[in-house]
């Protein structure tokens, strides 16, 4: 089940867009190809039609970059059994080309499962495709090929699927897709951070895609559209319609009422009702899953909800990158006639009742039916004894309320549930094995913030697979939690602040080596750190605020973050001290010595690094312009320049005159150079090499030096000698 509004920067589950998304798609997928794919009839003499053939190639010639080899099988004659592609039975011809990249939100419940997500493929679309004259099916979503939607792709006469989602694309829309007079599915989500969105002022086209009943424009800029609705009006059609973020700003008054085949509407994250949600929405009584979240929506729970008695998902709720809702009170008793409610998210709003008198206005004839309920993010009072009744539920979204009292045991009874998150409440007492004992699905726990005792036996093994635990703030010491050593396959571990005062046992560091991130940090451990985390696949680490002791080692080609601050880290820094990917770096308050290597060069990922009190002498590397010259991802990093933002030095030995590294680190917004043995003038250089600097902590610096240096945004704390 997926999260019906996908929220990028929340660390909640995005669930119910990926299921009910996959569900339609399966149903679609299933029709066009039934359709498209006559009786078995002996196939073509060459097994596919060799302009066909050639087209294809045409296409693989405009690819720059296949990183994961997607198109190695295009060889040979036969191109009906190349990668991707499917021709029909009858005739021969192409009629699905299928090169989706995955796609998954860092925030959905499967991201960390899947250790073998595609990466997408690197160039343009070639116009030789246009010869696939038969193609019903057109998949290319997740990809990055251009910057422009090509309008040839509005020739394509039999195609009823097309699938251009999230491939990077900005510029118009081009009008020609309105030539697809076939279409049954179209999907040009235009959600890429790197790049602006599609936008378009006119969508009158829609209007000649008569067979249409999936339609998602999510994130395309429809905010200079005079009147989206007509246009979607005439879908008569359409049974899904999503416009996430569409920046649409205000709605007909007659509304959707001709879509009477409408089973999905998502307006999500738009402003288009004001504050009141408009009558003709209650009207809608085919629609299935509703999703309003982000609407910026106040008031009561509206009465009208009662007339859609079909309903099966509802979103009202919100998060905290894309706006929320600010509806108060508990629900309305209209609700009594839709039993087959599974989903219902109500987070980020002003609900400030009680839990039981929220549950009551539930009809009984659903409490076997929730799949899914998110409350997070309210005010919401009580405590949790109504979930024994709650057995169907397989998400639990119940963090940042006001929930007390203990962690019932007839929770154990819902075998469904795989996700529970409880974290930031007063919910007290005693988590034991028999709270866990039933739960046999369960893949994400997060009850960190509470004053909850964690207390489990050490021979207990879990009896599910855990991906995400969380306990931070939690009491799990003095003892270090054997029970860990189970957690082999999680993704995320988090004991922080959990009152750990022992020696870190052996096995510690062959667990963490297979797991992605781990919080250990602001307790009383004590041990030495491995000699070396090269073969660990962690990607964040976290240990800082113990009594760790050693060299720091030389760092894997994985690790993104590394925090090992206010420990008892000796020695000098590892010549290859970063990896690659290495994002920030936080080692201040140890007794690391010598000097900075010279490997800081090659550190071009590096957004932040914090070598602040510790023993470190001598210069910063200068970095030669070989040094300088990556390129990740398909983007080029400027040949003189490191990406450093944050770079705190302070309270060393470090000396010599003002840095010339620093010359090569022209997106630093932060500088701490103070209590180190510099000396000599501020340079004139910093106002060109620098202009982002926004603050300054250097020591000493005259007013003389500083009335020469020209920094808009310069903040200097001290004087620089």
């Amino acid at each position: 089940m997926a999260r019906m509004a996908r929220t990028p920067v929340h660390p909640r589950s995005s669930s119910i867009v990926a299921a009910f998304t996959y569900l339609l798609l399966v149903l679609f997928r299933d029709a066009i190809t039934t359709a498209a794919a006559s009786p078995k009839a002996p196939a073509s003499t060459n097994g596919c039609i060799a302009a066909e053939r050639d087209a294809l190639l045409s296409f693989k010639a405009g690819i720059t970059r296949d990183p994961k080899k997607r198109l190695s099988s295009w060889l040979g004659e036969n191109c009906c059994q190349w990668s991707g592609v499917r021709c029909s039975n009858r005739t021969g011809h192409v009629i699905i080309l299928n090169l989706s990249n995955t796609y998954l939100y860092y925030d959905d419940p499967h991201y960390y499962k899947c250790a073998h997500v595609d990466f997408p493929l690197y160039g343009y679309i070639s116009s030789s495709l246009v010869s696939l004259r038969q193609l019903k099916r057109l998949d290319l979503s997740g990809n990055v090929l251009g910057e422009s939607m090509p309008e040839f792709l509005g020739s394509f006469q039999s195609l009823t699927h097309l699938n251009l989602a999230r491939m990077g694309f900005y510029g118009r829309v081009p009008h020609q897709l309105g030539n697809l007079s076939n279409l049954q599915f179209l999907d040009i989500t235009s959600e890429i951070y790197d790049h602006p969105p599609m936008h378009t002022a006119d969508i009158s086209w829609l209007a000649r895609l008569p067979s249409l009943k999936y339609l998602d424009m999510s994130y395309v800029n429809l905010s200079s559209v005079v009147d989206w609705v007509r246009p979607v009006n005439m879908l008569s059609r359409l049974e899904v319609l999503r416009l996430t973020g569409c920046w649409i700003m205000s709605s007909s008054s007659t509304g959707l009422t001709n879509l009477t085949s409408l089973e999905t509407l998502d307006l999500s994250e738009n402003t288009l009702f004001g504050t009141v949600i408009p009558n003709w929405v209650w009207s809608m009584k085919t629609v299935k899953m509703l999703n309003l979240a982000s609407c910026q929506l106040s008031g009561s729970f509206p009465d009208g909800l009662g007339n859609l008695t079909l309903l099966e998902g509802l979103n009202l709720g919100g998060d905290s990158y894309h706006g929320s809702n600010s509806f108060e009170g508990t629900l309305p008793s209209t609700l009594n006639n839709t039993c087959n409610l599974r989903v219902l998210y109500l987070n980020e709003n002003l609900i400030g009742v009680e839990i039981k008198d929220l549950m009551d206005k539930l009809p009984s004839c659903t409490w076997n039916k929730l799949e899914e309920l998110d409350l997070s993010y309210n005010d919401i009072t009580g405590n949790l004894d109504w979930l024994g009744s709650q057995t169907s539920l397989t998400s639990l979204y119940l963090s940042w309320n006001k929930f007390s009292g203990h962690l019932p045991l007839l929770i154990r009874e819902m075998a469904n549930l795989t996700t529970l998150i409880l974290h930031n409440n007063n919910i007290s007492g005693v988590i034991s094995n028999q709270h866990l004992s039933g739960l046999e699905s369960l893949e994400r726990i997060i009850m960190s913030y509470n004053p909850l005792k964690v207390v489990l036996d050490e021979s207990w093994s879990p009896p599910f697979g855990l991906f995400d635990v969380y306990f931070a703030s939690c009491q799990l010491g003095p003892e270090f939690p054997v029970w860990i050593k189970s957690l082999n396959n999680c993704y995320s571990i988090d004991v922080s602040s959990s009152g750990i005062k022992d020696e870190l046992p052996n096995w510690f560091w062959n667990l963490v080596s297979d797991v992605a991130n781990v919080n250990i940090s602001h307790n009383q451990i004590r041990g030495k750190l491995p000699d070396s985390f090269q073969g660990m696949s962690t990607e964040k680490l976290i240990l800082a605020s113990n009594q760790l002791t050693g060299r720091l080692p030389s760092l894997q080609e994985n690790l993104y973050y590394l925090d090992i601050s206010r420990n008892l880290l000796s020695g000098p820094l590892p010549f290859h001290f970063g990896g690659a990917n290495l994002g920030k770096l936080i080692l201040f308050s140890n007794h690391i010595n010598g000097s900075i290597p010279q490997s800081l060069c090659k550190m071009h990922n590096l957004g932040a690094l914090d070598l602040a009190d510790n023993f470190l002498v001598g210069e910063l590397p200068h970095c030669l312009p070989t040094e300088l010259k990556p390129s990740t991802g398909g983007s080029f990093i400027h040949s003189t320049s490191l990406n450093i933002h944050i770079l705190l030095l302070s309270k060393n030995q470090l000396s010599g005159e003002f840095p010339m590294l620093l010359q090569s680190c022209q997106s630093i917004t932060i500088l701490d150079l103070a209590w180190n043995k510099y000396s000599g003038k501020l340079p004139e250089w910093i106002g060109e090499k620098l202009p982002s600097i926004v603050i300054l902590l250097s020591g000493l610096i005259s007013s003389l030096v500083i009335s020469q240096v020209v920094l808009p945004n310069l903040i200097i704390c001290g004087i620089w000698i």
